[in-house]
């Protein structure tokens, strides 16, 4: 195959509905020998109306159209150009497609001979990249791609994107590539063929720090123990500063001399630092001269994935380059965050018939050759793909030696800062011995990670995947692979407790949808005794292991479900269709967790937003009864630029009332007419987002721009990042979505809140913790919103808030604490209007 030409072909249409949708643009970048040899383009004129999301899309207006050629003009010299060549795509399935329609319409048949995938490419041989969509590639390639969704663009990225993984191919540890070659045949493209001729023309094996594991190879990678140069804050600071020419700053000094002078005395500290104070930088200043000069090592704790990265990618390597300290620092996480070798060789034994399992095989191969420290979130598996994983990894047993987590384990006690995940803190801290000293950073996040962590979550699909799992006699899953060595008797017994396991979990969800709990107990005893009866049956017989690991594992789930349920200890998400409906339980998470933090004598906590009403006393469940120290820096200049306007000529909030939604969507229309930039409009239930989104369609300013909107089933970062690409539009979200937002150009002047942030009540002490938990955390989420329209000195705009309790309730000034009283706006809409001419 690599001595043909590969035609790399890119359409833009005007839907993707084959049967009314056309193809305004065409492009097909020529491969060969590893290099673009020439391209050919052309707009389309079989249809010249663009709507406005396809035109902010692609940057294709009508007036382009106008005048080009109708596809059947050009449908010859097009199918000349693509003759013998193999076709290759980003999701060949739409482009390919939509093109042997066009060709049919225009009387011509085309079927290419053979066909590649860059999507499919991608998720093999790029496991670690982010998305696969192209922009999402050719960035995490650094492929240039200026203007994304333009046929001409995307077809020449994609044809980079090739030959980047052709390039790869040839470069790859041979005995890996030929697994993935005998798995590759299960594919619908030929990327077989593709294989074979790169086996055939390139023979030379890879082994660089490859190794061998059972039946497959990883990548070997070794910590060593360094130590650094005494060296003070002070002189690290400036260091810091000539190295990397920022500015001096008072406050993030004194922040860094203050966290140091915690770590020495072994103090437990709570420090309100202000947004863009450079607080990561400081912490680990600090953590760093503390480890010069004790040879301690710090724990850092923070709230988000990304987070995370920036410490890692960013501040520490900078910091490291300053100390002149050449070891990686740890990421740590808790064990199930690392792939378990077990759980893999088991799923290498797995059928070969199914694409998406082959997928995973491929795909973790390479990654195990490239990865250094078997961090699943770096293949970020989703779907089947993780339900086959974790059905492996319950299968494999929870075996002692775990490679990748004792690997991390040993890093992480060789170097100065191990920094995770608030979600992970628990995880890690049972697991380290020895630590003095623990920072956590975004602590204003820590509790509702905790208590997330806390929970566990039965749901119908996910029960019925896992007995799906274990299957019939005749059925190619575990209960087939044990029937082949034991006896026909005891297998009938087997089959009948699986058909009766099926029939209970679909009545057992029917039970708690209808709130039938003593019957739902009565049908959770019956489940609980069938998976006794079946483990009890197959104990001790032959290859009985990994039957025997999926239903114990199943059987101790329904069990704690069980034991929640009869201690009333639960909480249930019913559906009218109790397919959808589900059960959360508690877990013992923060009782092993405060365990492991009596052992640390120095803890910090740092965040922009930890006092309320002058006080930390809501810190109380972090710290308990002990003393500990306070400290506030303060910046209210970064509210001077800051307009918090709350309407007073608007209907009450009441999410059914008509007027009230055309209230807000008046103000959402004046806004984007005035201002002809984008917005940002959270709701406080996905009820009135989706009433507010509903009466969009009646609006005719919205013809013209796009509308986006959170859904239950959205993948926020994939929306926030349509959002930043366009120009104007207007994105609908909750406040799930302001963790990740990131307002990334002077199109983004205002934020627009339809109720104040607090949390949904809970029962009946919901009032009597309104002040101990539930306003501390609506007045730091509602400052940290504010943080995301000034991130900077240069910055400034609106926050619209729909709510005027802000104005007349107790906790008035706690939330309005730093705002200057003129900036607080309490009026109309020509009043909102004028506001709009000073951002």
């Amino acid at each position: 195959m690599l001595n043909k030409t590969f035609a790399v072909v890119d359409l833009e249409t005007t839907g993707n509905n084959l049967e009314k949708d056309n193809i305004i643009q065409l492009s097909i970048a020529f491969v060969r020998n590893f290099e673009i040899t020439g391209q050919y383009n052309t707009f389309l004129s079989d249809e010249t109306t663009v709507s406005p999301f396809i035109r902010e899309l692609t940057n294709i207006s009508s007036d382009m159209l106008i005048g080009a050629p109708k596809f059947k003009d050009v449908a010859a010299e097009i199918k000349e150009q693509l003759n013998d060549a193999v076709f290759v795509a980003h999701n060949v399935d739409f482009d390919l497609t939509f093109l042997k329609s066009a060709f049919d319409s225009a009387g011509l048949t085309y079927n290419p001979v053979q066909t590649l995938d860059t999507v499919e490419l991608a998720r093999i041989f790029l496991p670690s990249v982010a998305g696969y969509q192209l922009h999402l590639v050719s960035e995490h390639l650094g492929i240039e791609l200026s203007q994304a969704h333009r046929a001409d663009e995307d077809a020449r990225a994609t044809a980079e994107v090739l030959i980047y993984i052709m390039r790869k191919m040839t470069r790859m540890h041979r005995e890996t590539l030929i697994k993935i070659y005998h798995l590759s045949k299960m594919m619908r493209t030929n990327l077989t063929d593709l294989l074979f001729s790169i086996l055939n023309r390139y023979s030379d094996d890879n082994d660089d720090n490859i190794i061998s594991y059972n039946q497959f190879y990883i990548k070997e990678s070794d910590v060593t123990h360094k130590n650094i140069e005494p060296v003070t804050v002070h002189d690290l600071y400036h260091k810091y500063l000539d190295m990397t020419g920022n500015e001096y700053r008072e406050d993030q000094y004194k922040l860094a001399l203050l966290i140091y002078d915690s770590l020495v005395d072994g103090r437990y500290h709570a420090i309100e630092a202000y947004t863009g104070l450079g607080k990561s930088d400081a912490f680990l200043i600090a953590a760093l001269s503390y480890y010069s000069a004790h040879d301690a090592q710090v724990v850092v704790s923070t709230s988000r994935k990304i987070l995370q990265n920036q410490l890692i990618e960013q501040s520490l390597m900078r910091l490291r380059q300053v100390v002149s300290y050449d070891t990686p620092f740890a990421l740590l996480k808790g064990k199930l965050n690392y792939v378990d070798l077990n759980a893999f060789t088991a799923l290498l034994q797995l059928d070969d018939s199914n694409p998406e399992i082959c997928f995973l095989k491929m795909r973790m191969l390479v990654w195990l050759i490239e990865t250094e420290t078997g961090d699943l979130s770096e293949v970020n598996l989703r779907g089947p793909e993780k339900s086959y994983y974790e059905t492996m990894l319950i299968q494999a047993g929870d075996k002692k030696h775990h490679f990748y987590f004792k690997r991390a384990l040993s890093n992480a006690k060789k170097v100065p800062i191990i920094v995770t995940n608030h979600y992970f803190l628990n995880d890690c801290l049972n697991n380290l011995e020895g630590i003095q000293a623990l920072i956590i950073d975004e602590a204003h996040q820590l509790k509702q990670a905790l208590d997330l962590k806390e929970r566990r979550t039965f749901n119908y699909p996910e029960l019925k995947f896992f007995i799906g799992q274990v299957g019939l006699i005749n059925q190619d899953r575990l209960l087939a692979g044990y029937s082949k060595t034991n006896s026909a008797v005891s297998l009938y017994l087997l089959e009948d407790i699986v058909i009766n396991l099926n029939k209970n979990i679909d009545l057992v969800f029917q039970q708690l949808s209808w709130k039938k709990i003593d019957d739902a107990l009565e049908t959770l005893d019956s489940i609980v005794k069938f998976t006794d009866m079946f483990l009890s049956t197959i104990r001790g017989t032959d290859n009985y292991q990994a039957l025997y690991n999926h239903m114990h594992y199943f059987d101790a789930s329904l069990k704690s479900l069980r034991h929640a349920i009869q201690y009333d200890d639960y909480h249930i998400k019913s559906s009218r269709n109790f397919q959808k409906t589900e059960v959360t339980i508690r877990t013992e998470v923060l009782d092993t967790l405060a365990d492991a933090l009596r052992t640390i004598p120095c803890q910090i906590l740092l965040s922009g937003t930890l006092e309320v009403h002058d006080s930390f006393k809501h810190l109380k469940y972090w710290f308990g009864d002990y003393d500990f120290k306070t400290t506030v820096m303060n910046n209210t200049s970064m509210y001077s630029d800051i307009r918090l306007f709350i309407p007073n000529d608007i209907e009450s909030y009441d999410p059914k009332d008509d007027n009230y939604i055309i209230d807000i969507l008046d103000y959402i229309a004046l806004y984007l007419s005035e201002t002809d930039s984008k917005l940002v409009v959270i709701f406080s239930n996905y009820e009135l987002l989706e009433r507010v989104y509903s009466f969009t369609g009646d609006i005719e300013l919205f013809d013209e721009i796009p509308v986006l909107r959170q859904t239950h089933n959205s993948n926020n970062e994939k929306l926030l990042g349509q959002y930043n690409q366009l120009s104007q539009c207007l994105l609908l979200g909750t406040y799930t979505f302001t963790e990740g937002i990131n307002l990334v150009s002077d199109k983004d002047k205002a934020l627009m809140l339809t109720k104040l942030p607090f949390p949904v009540p809970k029962g009946d002490s919901s009032f009597r913790d309104f002040y101990t938990t539930d306003l501390p955390e609506a007045v730091i989420h509602f400052r940290q919103i504010i943080g995301r329209v000034k991130r900077s000195s240069e910055d400034k705009g609106v926050v619209l808030l729909f709510d005027d309790r802000i104005m007349t309730k107790p906790y008035k000034n706690a939330f309005l604490k730093y705002f200057p009283e003129e900036n607080v706006i309490h009026d109309t809409r020509e009043t909102f209007k004028a506001l709009l001419f000073g951002l």
